[in-house]
């Protein structure tokens, strides 16, 4: 691994850890934020949002083995719309509330270590993820979890239309940070999104192994190194060594 000019994060599973999702909790919430909560009930809305994606996903082709994205504002826009409820506020809103009431999560051990420390060697940070959120809402939530952050970009797959592996979200990150692919670092928990996908982008990749890796590691995947880290300390003793 060289020190890279850029290091970008997947979200769920690596700046944060995920608990528990109940779409029912998420509309629950949604329709009682609602100017007129009882114009619809939350079994009915959860039936209609399943509607809509079934319908949706039927209609979406692959994309030389890519999946495309649902965005959640649209699915919202339709939803909220033929419900009859009203909010007021906007589609950006009713994600964050939505998904409020739908998961629970924590941040990840020494993530607020590891963002502090590349802020400190001037190393720019960004977030690449697999969602249906958008990249508006998400900078919300992350800001929330992590004040002062100095992310420079939060790129979803439901702006971006493919998910990852596909490489549109980390040829934008490169380019909005100003550097080549090889000096971005990308660090996620999934092999085959993560870590394929910023492979085959030109990057280095860190997996977030806990259950796996003892401190760092080095291997090998399609014939590429990456590193596998047990914790976010490790990957901070790692780099200051570089």
């Amino acid at each position: 691994m060289t020190l890279p000019k850029l290091a970008a994060f997947d979200f769920g599973g690596t700046l944060f850890i995920d608990g528990k999702f109940s779409r029912f909790d998420g509309l629950e919430g949604l329709r009682r934020a609602a100017l007129n909560p009882g114009a619809v009930d939350t079994q009915m809305l959860c039936e209609q949002m399943e509607d809509i994606e079934r319908r949706a996903k039927g209609g979406l082709p692959e994309n030389n083995g890519s999946r495309v994205e649902i965005r959640l504002q649209e699915t919202f826009r339709n939803l909220l719309a033929v419900s009859g409820l009203r909010f007021p506020f906007g589609l950006t809103q009713c994600e964050l509330v939505f998904d409020a009431a739908n998961s629970t999560r924590r941040k990840t051990p020494y993530m607020s270590e590891l963002l502090a420390y590349l802020a400190r060697r001037g190393i720019k940070t960004g977030v690449i993820s697999n969602t249906v959120l958008s990249g508006e809402a998400m900078k919300a939530i992350v800001d929330r979890w992590y004040p002062g952050n100095e992310m420079s970009f939060v790129y979803t797959s439901a702006d971006f239309l493919f998910c990852k592996p596909s490489p549109d979200m980390f040829h934008a990150a490169a380019k909005t940070a100003g550097v080549k692919p090889e000096e971005c670092l990308y660090c996620g928990d999934s092999l085959d999104a993560d870590v394929a996908g910023a492979l085959g982008a030109g990057m280095q990749a860190v997996l977030y192994d806990t259950a796996g890796a003892r401190g760092c590691e080095m291997r090998l995947k399609g014939g590429k190194e990456y590193t596998a880290v047990g914790g976010w300390e490790h990957l901070i003793a790692m780099l200051e060594g570089l």
